[in-house]
This record gives C-alpha cells, sequence and structure tokens, in this order.
C-alpha cells in the first residue's frame, strides 16, 4: 500500500499505489484508484455517493495530540509510535505506542461503535458482557472516525473456524445483555430494507416475512469473524461498525438477534465450516441458549413468519454487495447461486398461502354452518369444513420449509 516506516517503525505517509487495494477500500464499486485525499468529496458509485475522510494524518504520532479536544473518553494524547497492524473489511487497525489498538474508520458509516459505550443505559448492561469496548474515539461526518480500544489481538481467520458454537454462545451473551433494552417488532421497515437491498442489486429475488412479536430489535452490535479475541474466560468480540454496503444500499434499523447470528453463520458457511444441516440448526441452538426462550420458540422460527431464513437472507444480500464493492468473483459467485435456490423456497411458502387460507376458510365455514345451517345437511357439511380444514392442516405442518 505505498507505507514508508521511520527509524521508529512509525508509518510516515501515504502514497497510493498500483499494488492491491486495502480489505475496506470498495475498489470494484467506485472504480478509481484509493486515494484517500478525494474522500471527503464523495466517490460516485451506482449507489450513491460514498463518502469518508482524509484519515493519513492519522498515521503520524503528533496528530493524536491534536484530536485531543474534540475526542470523547480516554484518548490518548501522548503517542509516540504508530505502527500499522493491518487493514479489515472495515478499518485501517493501528497500534499505538504498544497500548491501545485504534480502529480507523476510512468510510464513517454511523455511530454504533462509540454508542455502545456513551450511552450509559447500554454501557452498563454489556459491562460484563463478552465485548472488547472502546474507550475513546472521534466523531465527525457520516460518524465514528476513530474508536481506541484496550491493547490487543484478534484470533487469525482458521483459529476462529474451529470453534462455530463458541461464536454463537459468545453472541448470545452479548445479545442477552441487551434484552432489557429490547424495542418491538418493525416488520414493516425491516421489510423495506430488504427491498433497497433488493433493488440496488437488481436482484431476481423477492422476499417478505410477517414476525411474531417475541421478534424485537436491538441495539445495534455488529460481530465480524475478523474481530474476535481469546481471554482467559473465553471469546469475546470487538464490535465493528455497519457494514459500507449496508450503509449505502439501506436505512439502518434496530434488527433483531438472530440476524446477526445469521451474518457469522453465512461467513462461517462461506468457509465451508458446516458440513450438515446438523451443525448448522446446532449452531443456532448454541445462541438460543444464552437468549431468552421466546427468541427460538417454533413460531418465531418458523419460516412461514420469516424465522431464521429471512436473515439469511439478508445476510446473503449484503454479502453479495460487499462481492461486488470489493471484487470478490468467488464469493459473489456462491452467493448467486444460494439466492437461485431461495426461489423454491418462495413458491413453497406460496404455495403455503393457499393452503393456509384453506385451513382458515373450512374453520370458518364449520362455524357459519353450526351457526346459522339447518336441516339434515347440516352437520354433514360442518363435518366436512372441519375434515378439509384438518387435512389442510396437516399439509401446511409437512410442506413448511425447516426452519434450518
Amino acid at each position: 500500500m505505498g507505507e514508508e516506516r521511520d527509524r521508529n517503525g512509525t508509518l510516515a505517509s501515504w502514497k497510493p499505489s498500483p499494488s492491491p487495494e486495502p480489505a475496506w477500500y470498495p475498489h470494484a464499486l467506485v472504480d478509481r484508484p484509493c486515494d484517500p485525499s478525494t474522500f471527503a468529496d464523495g466517490l460516485p458509485s451506482p449507489w450513491g455517493r460514498v463518502h469518508g475522510w482524509d484519515f493519513t494524518s492519522a498515521l503520524e504520532p503528533a496528530w493524536w495530540a491534536r484530536q485531543a479536544e474534540t475526542a470523547w473518553g480516554d484518548w490518548p494524547t501522548e503517542v509516540t509510535s504508530v505502527e500499522l497492524v493491518g487493514h479489515t473489511r472495515h478499518a485501517v487497525v493501528l497500534d499505538l505506542d504498544g497500548q491501545w489498538t485504534a480502529h480507523v474508520y476510512p468510510f464513517p458509516t454511523g455511530k454504533d461503535v462509540s454508542s455502545l459505550v456513551r450511552f450509559g443505559p447500554w454501557a452498563d448492561a454489556l459491562a460484563r458482557a463478552p465485548l472488547v469496548l472502546p474507550v475513546g474515539g472521534l466523531i465527525g461526518g457520516q460518524g465514528d472516525r476513530v474508536c481506541v480500544f484496550p491493547h490487543h489481538a484478534v484470533l487469525d481467520t482458521a483459529e476462529v473456524m474451529t470453534c462455530p458454537l463458541d461464536l454463537a454462545r459468545t453472541a448470545g451473551q452479548v445479545h442477552a445483555a441487551l434484552v432489557s433494552h429490547a424495542t418491538p417488532n418493525t416488520e414493516r421497515r425491516w421489510n423495506e430494507r430488504l427491498k433497497s437491498m433488493e433493488d440496488g442489486l437488481k436482484s431476481t429475488t423477492l422476499w417478505r416475512a410477517s414476525h411474531t412479536k417475541h421478534v424485537v430489535g436491538l441495539p445495534s452490535v455488529h460481530f465480524s469473524l475478523e474481530g474476535v479475541v481469546e481471554r482467559p474466560e473465553g471469546l469475546a468480540y470487538v464490535p465493528q461498525p455497519r457494514s459500507l454496503v449496508d450503509h449505502v444500499l439501506a436505512d439502518g434499523e434496530r434488527l433483531p438477534g438472530v440476524a446477526s447470528v445469521a451474518v457469522l453463520e453465512q461467513r462461517l458457511a462461506m468457509l465451508d465450516v458446516f458440513g450438515t444441516t446438523g451443525e448448522r440448526q446446532a449452531f443456532y441452538e448454541a445462541w438460543g441458549g444464552e437468549v431468552p426462550s421466546a427468541w427460538t420458540n417454533p413460531a418465531s422460527i418458523s419460516t412461514v413468519n420469516g424465522g431464521v431464513w429471512i436473515w439469511r437472507y439478508e445476510a446473503m444480500l449484503l454479502m453479495l454487495a460487499e462481492a461486488k464493492a470489493h471484487g470478490l468473483t468467488q464469493q459473489a459467485k456462491r452467493c448467486e447461486r444460494w439466492l437461485f435456490d431461495v426461489s423454491r423456497i418462495q413458491a413453497r411458502l406460496g404455495e403455503l398461502r393457499t393452503v393456509h387460507a384453506v385451513r382458515k376458510g373450512g374453520v370458518y365455514a364449520a362455524i357459519a354452518a353450526a351457526i346459522i345451517g339447518s336441516g339434515p345437511l347440516q352437520l354433514p357439511f360442518v363435518a366436512g369444513s372441519l375434515l378439509v380444514s384438518l387435512v389442510a392442516n396437516g399439509v401446511h405442518a409437512k410442506r413448511v420449509p425447516p426452519p434450518f
């Protein structure tokens, strides 16, 4: 990436180079070389302008002292060494004096990370949750520009892939800590998010869901396989910002916990972690063992009501958008194959709506005949209507796609 270091190993400058672009830069979406000096003006893309900021000054130790007046929390002011740790899909990760780990977000997408600490009730709820929370940061423009965390090292992908059930349980523990801050079902806006993504991607799929009252929204905590640390007491997540493709394609909403778990599951599936449906089911059950039982009752996870599948669908749309934005050809092909199979589920759900109408119609017809009917045909008509409803109910139960 054209980094130059001085004798102390400090990053001295940033120069655009012809080498592969950093993981956070959507080069296939904006179709131009990475040049942070142009980010503030916004980069044109098919999904709207992508706004960022010129973060290159943050690679110099002196910059940190200059931001002290506008930063929040315990902001490091006497930085003597800035070392590049690496690039993630969301951030430039820096080591500050071996005491802090800073995440610099070139394209801010909201205040989801800082809000976990800056909003007191959430901070209190998450104090004992398995999260590495930021201690300070800088906000500007579109949201969080920098978040400073206690010094930590994340597990590499190969290690993370070996413990999917632990990942699910850890996510469940985070969600369980936020139960008291849950908000009611907002299925209309959740479905509008799906429409925005489908429209932006020009997807041939169309899926909406009617969720039960137990599917509730939670404060946004975004998990990533790139942000997992190991502590003596177990795994913990480093919260991530909302993804750039999500930010440009759809409005932000409080989503249910299962949506975050679906993102993790689809990421792991893309790495071929799950060999069977049973392994995938065990993953969701590990999460379900930590959260309120109502979140995973049969009605809540039923595919007819959206269940797990609708959030797996949303996660796959976002992964397809990511693949298109970052030029990930193989990921795009796998996402498109998965979405092609969605048509079969949608066809099944269409059949079930008809069966459900027959089921309800049989009951209503029997009630009406019992109330207003008369004569020798009344009893056979009531019995026949109930029989039709009973058969339709059996067909409905048999044809519902399994939740996992």
